[in-house]
């Protein structure tokens, strides 16, 4: 089944990499699993991804990401978005 994961990156721009991109972007994937659950930790470990390599600021630990909405063809998935962010 395909899931769209809806994404809020907050790119924690440092100074002194001149970078001229947005502070906060959107970002929406598809995932396909083949359980709410398993969709929820797909779009987890993607936006573990986000936060590691994300163009703005790969690799400093400044960008902080977190999954805002996660659906299927039926409507939301729920999940604890207290967890959600990275």
């Amino acid at each position: 089944m395909e899931y769209k994961a809806n994404y809020g990156i907050d790119c924690g721009i440092s100074p002194g990499f001149g970078v001229k991109y947005p502070d906060f972007v959107r970002e929406q994937k598809v995932i396909s699993a083949d359980s709410p659950q398993g969709a929820y930790q797909s779009a987890m470990d993607l936006a573990g991804k986000f936060a590691d390599d994300y163009l703005s600021n790969p690799e400093t630990g400044l960008t902080i990401v977190q999954l805002l909405s996660l659906s299927d063809s039926d409507g939301d998935v729920p999940f604890d978005a207290s967890k959600s962010v990275v």
